[in-house]
């Protein structure tokens, strides 16, 4: 399992496009959204894909002026444990 915390950064003009066009890329959530067009997001592994494939099609949405991964969570699911190294980033 993994689960990505991402924080986006749209065209404030075009929040309500990329805050919809958000809901529709598979395992991704809106968490919350500001007017200057910073939204909080997560991603999480779906059967037909990983994560990572989420943040890719965020990256190419139009609207989107950038996207940053801000946590990273992997979890080892035989052995229901985090694997090492996840966490906040830069901890």
């Amino acid at each position: 399992m993994n689960i990505c915390g991402v924080l986006v950064h749209a065209v404030p003009d075009r929040l309500a496009e990329v805050s919809a066009a958000l809901a529709r890329v598979p395992g991704a959530e809106v968490h919350g959204e500001a007017d200057n067009g910073r939204l909080i997001v997560t991603v999480e592994d779906t059967p037909n894909g990983a994560a990572v494939d989420g943040l890719s099609a965020i990256h190419r949405l139009p609207g989107v002026v950038a996207a940053a991964l801000v946590y990273h969570y992997c979890e080892d699911e035989e052995l229901g444990r985090p694997q090492s190294g996840a966490g906040p980033l830069g901890a």
